[in-house]
């Protein structure tokens, strides 16, 4: 089972993480020279010529990032709760638009590769929460 001390550690870092995906969003020079005023009407823009981040996008890996930050400075249980719930979000996300992506017909490898990092991030996460745990007896 995972060390308190590495669950907590683990959810620091992908709180840094998340805000650094937020950060990154808006750095012009690594979102193809755009910034806010170049952004499409509905404020999607590419981030690093690779994925189009929108406003949800944007709130979603903010509150991703508070949430894990605030979850590692109170315990390692609201550490784990945290790794679990969006480990869990993070898969099914990724699962639900790696389907899309294949019944929209897009290329496999193109939906693959945009949908990577949700499940690498989903995996680890999840990883980290359920390793070396007997089943019938996990808890969060």
């Amino acid at each position: 089972m995972t060390s308190d001390k590495t669950l907590r550690w683990s959810a620091f870092g992908f709180g840094l993480f998340f805000a650094l995906v937020v950060v990154l969003g808006y750095i012009p020079s690594l979102n193809g020279g755009m910034d806010h005023v170049a952004m499409s009407a509905n404020g999607e823009h590419m981030m690093m010529g690779l994925y189009m981040i929108g406003p949800a996008d944007d709130v979603t890996h903010g509150l991703s990032a508070l949430f894990f930050v605030l979850a590692a400075g109170i315990s390692a249980y609201w550490s784990r709760l945290a790794l679990t719930a969006y480990g869990w979000y993070y898969a099914i996300d990724a699962s639900i638009y790696l389907v899309t992506g294949f019944i929209k017909g897009d290329p496999a490898m193109h939906t693959i590769l945009l949908n990577m990092p949700h499940v690498v991030i989903s995996a680890i996460m999840l990883w980290l929460v359920y390793r070396g745990v007997n089943r019938g007896t996990a808890s969060i």
